[in-house]
């Protein structure tokens, strides 16, 4: 059945115009990696996302897209407070030993995207080049008792930096509701990070017109530091979310 007239310029004129997506999701992410603030010794983190869940005070998490035929404006936002303890005796004496660490860990990434192939039904292929804004708090805490005695060390840093990136993202259409996504970008270049990189694949499943369900998996390591600040720290783990399109 062929579309009247009509039909066809409305069609043609949506093709036209920018088309919207927001997608508010949660990441189910591990930490593991190691945070220097200060004089202090490095500090290594090791948490399961239900280690991050049980001591999580805040999280949001949230990723837009603005598209124009080929051309698109990606942007994706998170910020995450977590926080971590742990209490041991120095071996062969007495002297007790608790540190406790409290993470508060914000990105704003920024691209433009550029749909180098885009036939319907056909794979898609976007080039990407961005930049990503990253700030790290990082505040140690160390209590030693002795003999009734006790003593505290608190040390604070925060550091804010940018990150340019490129990256490449593959979609492929499975059939009018399934497709297939994935994603990778390398970044840093020494000019923030020493390097940063990211490796996202999932699935998504158009629900209605407006509302796609999408779930898969995202791994992103970054290894920064400045004079007494370091941040080296690998984040991944599954993804579910509901991209909301206007």
């Amino acid at each position: 059945m062929s579309s009247s007239p009509v039909g066809a310029a409305e069609e043609a004129e949506q093709v036209q115009a920018w088309q919207y997506e927001l997608t508010p999701y949660l990441w189910a992410t591990k930490m593991n990696g190691q945070v220097a603030a200060g004089n202090l010794p490095t500090t290594n983190v090791d948490m399961q996302f239900s280690d991050i869940l049980e001591n999580l005070d805040f999280g949001l998490m949230l990723a837009f897209e603005a598209r124009k035929q080929r051309w698109a404006v990606l942007l994706d936002g998170m910020y995450m407070k977590v926080s971590d303890s742990a209490t041991s005796r120095l071996p062969g004496s007495n002297l007790d030993l608790s540190a406790d660490v409290r993470i508060k860990q914000s990105m704003l990434a920024a691209a433009l995207a550029y749909r180098v192939f885009d036939e319907p039904g056909k794979t898609a292929l976007d080039v990407i080049g961005g930049l990503r804004y990253n700030k790290i708090d990082v505040n140690t805490q160390i209590d030693a008792q002795l003999l009734g005695l006790s003593g505290r060390v608190n040390r604070a840093g925060n550091k804010g930096w940018l990150d340019p990136y490129l990256g490449v993202r593959v979609i492929q259409p499975l059939n009018d509701k399934w497709q297939l996504d994935a994603s990778f970008d390398l970044g840093g270049f020494g000019l923030g990070s020493d390097y940063a990189v990211q490796v996202q694949t999932g699935v998504s499943y158009a629900y209605s017109d407006t509302s796609t369900v999408k779930i898969g998996y995202r791994y992103m390591k970054m290894d920064y530091s400045d004079g007494d600040f370091a941040y080296n720290m690998a984040n991944d783990g599954l993804y579910a979310g509901i991209g909301l399109r206007f």
